[in-house]
This record gives structure tokens, C-alpha cells and sequence, in this order.
């Protein structure tokens, strides 16, 4: 007779960080920070021209300041961790190492203040357009 064997549900097997050794663009928070970016910038080009008679200069310059230049600055520091792993200076770790955990915080941060600005920016760009709805009665 065939013996019952115990079904594993939540297996306790850490996996080291691998977010700065491959493409930031295999990390889901990654690719979901993109998809916000480029939300945010049609949602822009959607507002300005809604309300093309309006000067929406300063709204430019807080989606480049809030919204791209942080993913820009994340790519960047992206691909100099990157290039220190692929020197060899950073090898790959043992799960819940320091170092692992160290580049899993740097993970988490980077990905949670993306996703943090471009949700700031939203709520000010939804802001800007119901003051716009209340003004236009």
C-alpha cells in the first residue's frame, strides 16, 4: 500500500535576494513601478490636454522631479550594484546573510519609494482635477 506523505504549504526556504544580480525588469515591484510611470505620464499628457488653455509648467516639472527622475536615479543605482556583482565584488549570497539583507532593504526601498512618489503624484494630479471639476459649476 501507498504510504500518505505530509503536503508542505508554506515551506520555510529563504531564497537569497537576487534583484541587483539579473535585469531590474524581472522583479514584478519593478515592472509594477513601470507601469506606473508610464500611467502617470499619460495621465500628465491626458490632464494638459483637458485643459489645454491652462499653464501646467510647474505640473512638468514635479512629474520629472517626483516621478522620472527617481526611476532614472533607480535604474542607475540599479546597474552599479549590478556591476559590482558581475566584477565579482559582490558575490552572490547565502539567504539571510548580512549582505543579503542588506540588498534586500536597498530592494525594498528603492522599489517602495518609487511606488510611493508615483502614488503621490497621483493623488496631486486627481487633486488638481477634481479642484478643476468644482471650479468649472
Amino acid at each position: 500500500m501507498s504510504q500518505a506523505k505530509p503536503a508542505t504549504w508554506f515551506e520555510d526556504d529563504p531564497k537569497p535576494n537576487t534583484f541587483f544580480f539579473q535585469s531590474p525588469f524581472r522583479s514584478w515591484k519593478f515592472v509594477i513601478n513601470t507601469v506606473l510611470l508610464v500611467v502617470m505620464c499619460l495621465s500628465y499628457v491626458a490632464f494638459v490636454w483637458n485643459y489645454r488653455g491652462l499653464r501646467f509648467s510647474y505640473i512638468l516639472i514635479f512629474l520629472l522631479f517626483n516621478v522620472v527622475y527617481p526611476y532614472w536615479w533607480a535604474i542607475k543605482r540599479h546597474n552599479k550594484i549590478r556591476e559590482l556583482y558581475l566584477s565579482g565584488r559582490i558575490p552572490e549570497q547565502p539567504p539571510n546573510s548580512p549582505v543579503d539583507s542588506l540588498l534586500q532593504v536597498a530592494d525594498d526601498s528603492m522599489n517602495e519609494g518609487l511606488r510611493n512618489s508615483s502614488a503621490m503624484f497621483g493623488i496631486y494630479l486627481l487633486t488638481l482635477v477634481l479642484w478643476r471639476f468644482q471650479h468649472l459649476r
